[in-house]
């Protein structure tokens, strides 16, 4: 009995304490990679060490990273969220629409949100209550929110956001843009709950094994919902800083954002068949694709062909991921 209970608690302590799996083992080697191919693009590119283009690189990043803190937990437990795109831009659009309409920003922000937690809530339920895979449900939910947030950039009819609304976007803190700072505060204190969090361990123990879990007295269908819910509100913080950037509801806001976060989650460590995942490595992940694509730009490569890198850098990803995985067990 007890050598079967030491073997149902193997994943977590795994997990815990390193290995080939272990938290935080690749973080170095991407932070390397990442860094020799900046180093790259200064040498071979004379505007792209200037401050404008770091700054509009990083000021990017830190957007979406919003998006990917939910949604990098959600992974950890073997799901995913292919609904974040469309989330992320409905709740932009539902800001600006309802600023148009003279709402106080802030109200017209909660209640924005509200609708996001909202639809995260429904997807955990659905996937929790009436096991339904994850990856087809928030394929519909995809859709179904993106023809909301279609609907409400018709129903603007290209008009301008309030120009308070605009400017938020371009808050600063000590000079630099408010998500910037915000992206180093949650990557730090992310590094603090995934080695110090009892939570965290539950996730990873989920996404490894869910029946030993539910053994083992956790909690599994309150932390997925609380994830599905959380994906939903820090893609929908994401969408806000968005609108408030591009300034007017636009069709295409949000487009693809799904795959961008499969793609920089696995590459920053996570898995499609749970149990790991660090946001560290999901920010570096996304730094690397912006790289990646600001490099593109600085060569003249066509942007149509931007679509192609991040669907090849998906497959390869994915294909690592599975081969990973196969070996680890």
């Amino acid at each position: 009995m007890m050598s079967q209970q030491l073997e149902q608690i193997t994943p977590v302590r795994r997990f815990r304490f390193g290995g080939a799996r272990g938290f935080g083992s690749n973080v170095l080697p991407l932070a390397l990679v990442t860094a020799a191919v900046a180093v790259f693009l200064a040498a071979t590119q004379p505007n792209f060490a200037t401050a404008s283009n770091l700054n509009s690189v990083l000021f990017g990043v830190s957007i979406e990273f919003l998006a990917i803190i939910g949604f990098t937990y959600v992974m950890v437990m073997r799901e995913i969220d292919l609904s974040v795109g469309s989330v992320f831009a409905l709740t932009g659009m539902l800001t600006g629409t309802l600023l148009v309409a003279d709402w106080p920003f802030w109200p017209a922000a909660l209640v924005a949100l509200g609708v996001a937690a909202l639809i995260g809530f429904i997807n955990g339920f659905l996937v929790v209550r009436f096991n339904i895979n994850s990856l087809m449900l928030t394929i519909g939910t995809m859709l179904l929110v993106r023809g909301l947030a279609n609907v409400l950039a018709n129903s603007l009819g290209g008009q301008t956001y309030p120009r308070a609304f605009r400017q938020f976007a371009r808050t600063d803190l000590f000079d630099i843009r408010i998500t910037i700072v915000v992206m180093v505060v949650a990557v730090l204190a992310a590094w603090v709950f995934q080695r110090q969090s009892a939570l965290f361990r539950k996730m990873c123990f989920i996404g490894e094994n869910v029946r030993s879990a539910v053994l083992h007295g956790i909690r599994v269908g309150r932390i997925k919902i609380l994830a599905f819910v959380l994906s939903s509100v820090t893609a929908g913080i994401a969408g806000i800083f968005t609108a408030s950037r591009i300034t007017h509801a636009d069709t295409q806001m949000g487009m693809g954002l799904e795959f961008v976060m499969v793609t920089a989650a696995i590459i920053g460590g996570a898995s499609l068949y749970g149990g790991r995942g660090d946001l560290r490595g999901s920010a570096l992940g996304l730094l690397l694709l912006a790289l990646v694509l600001n490099g593109m730009i600085m060569f003249d490569i066509e942007p149509v062909f931007q679509q192609f890198v991040i669907g090849a850098l998906l497959i390869a990803t994915v294909a690592f991921d599975t081969v990973l995985n196969r070996r680890a067990k």
